[in-house]
C-alpha cells in the first residue's frame, strides 16, 4: 500500500509539475481579479468583469514575454495578438459604459442568482460575483495563459503552423470587428432600436462576433501547437478552445445575451432564433410565414 501511494504521489506530483502554470501570474491574477471585484460594489457595476479579465489577459501576455528565453519574434507575435485583442476589449468596454452606465444584462444574473441558481445554490450576489470574476480569472491562469507559456521558452524559428494560425487571427480578427460595425450601424438608426438585425453575417449566425471570438482563440492553439513538448501540455492547450466555446456560449457571452434580447424583442427575436444558427454561420431556414 505504501509502494502503491508513494507512486501515486510522484505520478500526480509529475503531473502538477508538467502543468504550464506560473506562480507569479496565479498570484498577481487573483489579486488583480479581486480587486475589481471589490471595485464593482461602490461603483454597483458588475461589467467591471469586463474590463479586469481584458486588462489582465493583456498583463499576463506582456509578463510572459519579458520572462520568456525563447526565439523573439515567435514571443513578440503571439504576445502583439494578446496586447491588441485586450486593448480592443477595454477601450470598447469603456466607449459603452464608461460613463459608469451597467449592462442590463448584470441584472438578469442577479435575477437568477436570488431565485437559487447561483454558485452552489447562494443566492447572495456579491458571493456570486465574486466567484464570477474568478471564473474568468482562473480561466487566464490556467488555460487562455497555455499559448503564451508554451511559446515564451521555445528557441526554434517560425514554422507553417504559426504562419497559419496568424493568417487564421488576422481573417477572424477582421471579421470579428466586421460584425460589430454591422451591427453598430444598425442601432444606430432610431427606427431599428427594438428590432433584430439579420442582415449581414447576422444573416447566417446570431453571434458572428463571438463566433470570430472564438476563432481567434483557435488561432492562439494552433500558434501553439509546434511548441507542445508533453501528452499533459497538449492536453491543457487544447483545453483553450473548448473553454472559449463554453465562456462565449454558455457562459459570458450568448446565453445572457439571448435571455435579455428574449425579453426585449419577444416573438421577433423568437422567430430569429428559429431561423438562424446560434453560433456557428450556416445557411438561414426559411419559415412559410417568412
Amino acid at each position: 500500500q505504501r509502494r502503491v501511494h508513494g507512486g501515486l504521489s510522484r505520478h500526480l506530483k509529475m503531473v502538477i509539475e508538467s502543468l504550464l502554470l506560473d506562480k507569479n501570474v496565479f498570484v498577481y491574477h487573483s489579486i488583480w481579479m479581486t480587486f475589481f471585484w471589490l471595485l464593482h460594489m461602490p461603483m454597483k457595476n458588475g461589467g467591471m468583469v469586463d474590463f479586469g479579465w481584458p486588462s489582465g489577459f493583456t498583463l499576463m501576455s506582456i509578463y510572459y514575454f519579458v520572462t520568456g528565453t525563447g526565439n523573439f519574434w515567435r514571443r513578440a507575435i503571439i504576445t502583439a495578438a494578446y496586447v491588441f485583442c485586450g486593448v480592443r476589449f477595454m477601450v470598447g468596454w469603456v466607449g459603452r459604459h464608461g460613463s459608469g452606465r451597467e449592462d442590463k444584462r448584470w441584472n438578469l444574473w442577479r435575477e437568477r442568482w436570488r431565485n437559487g441558481e447561483g454558485w452552489f445554490g447562494i443566492r447572495i450576489p456579491a458571493i456570486n460575483f465574486f466567484c464570477f470574476y474568478h471564473a474568468q480569472s482562473f480561466a487566464n491562469i490556467f488555460v487562455f495563459s497555455a499559448p503564451l507559456a508554451l511559446v515564451a521558452h521555445n528557441p526554434n524559428p517560425l514554422g507553417w503552423t504559426e504562419v497559419a494560425a496568424i493568417a487564421m487571427w488576422f481573417g477572424s480578427f477582421f471579421m470579428e470587428n466586421v460584425a460589430d460595425l454591422q451591427l453598430a450601424a444598425f442601432k444606430s438608426k432610431k427606427e431599428n432600436r427594438e428590432k433584430t438585425m439579420r442582415s449581414g453575417l447576422w444573416a447566417y449566425s446570431r453571434h458572428p462576433n463571438y463566433f470570430f471570438e472564438f476563432m481567434i482563440h483557435m488561432s492562439y492553439t494552433l500558434y501553439a501547437l509546434s511548441s507542445v513538448a508533453t501528452t499533459m501540455q497538449l492536453v491543457q492547450l487544447l483545453v483553450l478552445p473548448a473553454l472559449a466555446y463554453y465562456f462565449l456560449v454558455h457562459f459570458t457571452g450568448v446565453w445572457i445575451t439571448e435571455q435579455s434580447s428574449l425579453r426585449r424583442r419577444g416573438e421577433e427575436f423568437k422567430r430569429y432564433q428559429d431561423s438562424v444558427s446560434m453560433f456557428f454561420p450556416w445557411f438561414p431556414k426559411h419559415s412559410k410565414s417568412q
